[in-house]
């Protein structure tokens, strides 16, 4: 509601008034001055009201932004800086691990081991001029077998008629063939040996395992035409060469000839005594006989009116003459004979083998014999044969 303001008199104490002066009155306020305090006062209200309200200064409202700002800054750049700190966790890599590979166990193939039975020992009647070793010379055998198998001494002396016990060569058991393995997937390690046997030759162990007699010398270092081999000597057998197709029959080589067998025992021009029922030859191997290869024996009476002759074929180096080649007479007969290799090249039409003389022929050489005026009774078992 305005209020309206109302002039006051005021006394002016400086002035004196004069006796009978009048002070004018004074004249009322304008409307207009009216309306000027109407003005005041609104504008007056208007700031009652406005004082209530915060006024915060521009520059502070401005630095309280650029304040927030930099703390944002800062608070992100330490975020940051913490991560870079912070070890990483290590990514599990599944790799995948290959299946082992199965090998396959070769199968065991068992093979019988071959039993060797021992041969009993030879009685031999000791000759003239005959020694220890000299008989293991021709029984292929060592002096101390014959001296533990005698029970000699280590001079083992011999006496002329005394018979000893030889020990026969026990035979070397040959491997059992088997087909477990094929033919051409063994190795040269794989190869079995043989050892040589008395009386064995390279084309017979080739027919035995049934492989090449060619590849068996040439694996063995065997040159032809001899293919020579010795008893005892190891022989590598191929079993995993293939045996060759056989081709066109090829012509016959003729084989060289053997050499002359060099005689051993009796010597020559040898009284035998009456007493003795037996002559044993005895002779040294030229080489190892082929299986068709024999030596021939050839013993003559030649004081014999008949010529009383006897013929014997054997792969031994020793022959034994029997009693009915020894004369009745109590008189000495003289007998030739000597040795020469034989092939046997075929069989007459009644099956008797045929043979042709395949190298030299030895020496001749004489021995007596005596008999003791009694002709031998004709049921008595014959004496032992060839060696």
């Amino acid at each position: 509601m305005p209020v309206e303001s109302r002039p006051t008199e005021r006394p002016n104490l400086g002035s004196t008034q004069s006796p009978g002066f009048t002070q004018p009155v004074a004249a009322p306020p304008r409307p207009e001055s009216t309306q000027t305090v109407r003005s005041t006062t609104g504008r007056t209200k208007a700031t009652k009201r406005n004082s209530n309200q915060v006024s915060i200064p521009m520059p502070v409202f401005l630095a309280s932004i650029l304040l927030f700002m930099v703390l944002g800054v800062g608070l992100t750049l330490f975020a940051v800086r913490s991560d870079m700190f912070v070890e990483a966790t290590p990514t599990v890599t599944l790799t995948r691990t290959p299946l082992p590979t199965l090998t396959s166990v070769p199968t065991a193939t068992f093979t019988n081991t071959p039993t060797v039975t021992p041969l009993p020992p030879l009685t031999h009647t000791v000759a003239s001029g005959e020694t220890c070793s000299s008989l293991a010379a021709i029984y292929q055998v060592s002096v101390e077998s014959i001296r533990q198998a005698n029970g000699f001494g280590a001079d083992c002396i011999l006496f002329q008629g005394q018979e000893v016990l030889v020990p026969q060569p026990t035979a070397t058991p040959l491997p059992t063939a088997t087909n477990t393995v094929p033919a051409g997937e063994l190795t040269q390690v794989a190869r079995p040996t043989h050892i040589v046997g008395a009386g064995e030759s390279l084309s017979s162990i080739a027919t035995f395992y049934g492989v090449d007699f060619e590849t068996l010398a040439d694996v063995n270092g065997k040159p032809g035409p001899d293919y020579a081999i010795t008893s005892g000597e190891s022989l590598r057998i191929p079993l995993d060469a293939p045996i060759p197709t056989p081709g066109p029959t090829p012509t016959d080589t003729p084989l060289p000839p053997k050499a002359a067998p060099e005689l051993i025992s009796p010597a020559n021009g040898t009284a035998v005594s009456a007493v003795e029922q037996t002559v044993s030859l005895e002779w040294s191997a030229v080489s190892i006989l082929a299986p068709n290869e024999f030596y021939r024996v050839t013993v003559q009476d030649v004081t014999d009116p008949d010529g009383k002759t006897v013929e014997a074929i054997t792969q031994s180096t020793r022959h034994i003459v029997n009693v009915d080649m020894k004369p009745v007479e109590a008189a000495p007969h003289a007998y030739e004979w000597n040795v020469v290799v034989v092939r046997q090249i075929a069989d007459d039409e009644n099956g008797n083998p045929q043979y042709e003389p395949a190298g030299v022929t030895s020496e001749n050489r004489i021995f007596t014999w005596t008999g003791i005026g009694v002709a031998p009774d004709p049921t008595d078992p014959p004496a032992e044969g060839d060696g």
